[in-house]
């Protein structure tokens, strides 16, 4: 999957194209062969197309500062970049170990709040409640009270608040 970045202001499109037989490496119009990748801390080495690389890297945020041969790279991770399921996983409310629902807090249509409660959990005898990580509307509650549910299910899905 190739995904938009910007270095030093200028978009460029990046990616891994292939991990076998080479880890084959997309920035911008061209593939990269890279090898022995290696990282101690703030700084690397590795080898691109044969020649041996080092450098150092340093992250804030949405920035990437790189500095390799000589040269130093701001590589900007943008929010626009972020890809369609991204941004649906932000919508969807899962469940991080297997349980049942103790108690249902909301209906389908509901709008919530950031830290509004939206369902408690038993899971191994503790006791849970989901809340909500950001304004929203409620769109589906894909379980209803006393449903088992097993890690990773669909427990609630949102939507934009504005759609309500």
């Amino acid at each position: 999957m190739l995904s938009r970045v910007y270095v030093d202001e200028r978009e460029v499109e990046v990616g891994i194209r292939a991990r076998r037989p080479q880890l084959l490496v997309r920035l911008g119009e061209r593939d990269y062969a890279v090898d022995d990748f290696v990282i101690a801390g703030a700084e690397f080495s590795l080898r691109v197309d044969g020649q041996p690389l080092s450098g150092w890297w340093y992250r804030r945020g949405e920035e990437l500062q790189i500095r390799l041969a000589g040269r130093t790279y701001s590589v900007q991770f943008t929010s626009h970049a972020k890809s369609a399921a991204a941004t649906a996983r932000a919508h969807e409310v899962r469940a991080s170990m297997p349980g049942v629902v103790v108690a249902v807090h909301r209906a389908v249509g509901d709008v919530v709040a950031a830290g509004d409660a939206l369902l408690t959990l038993e899971s191994m005898k503790l006791q849970a409640t989901l809340v909500a990580s950001h304004a929203a509307r409620v769109a589906v509650l894909h379980v209803a009270a006393q449903s088992v549910f097993e890690r990773g299910a669909l427990l609630v899905s949102l939507a934009a608040a504005e759609d309500a």
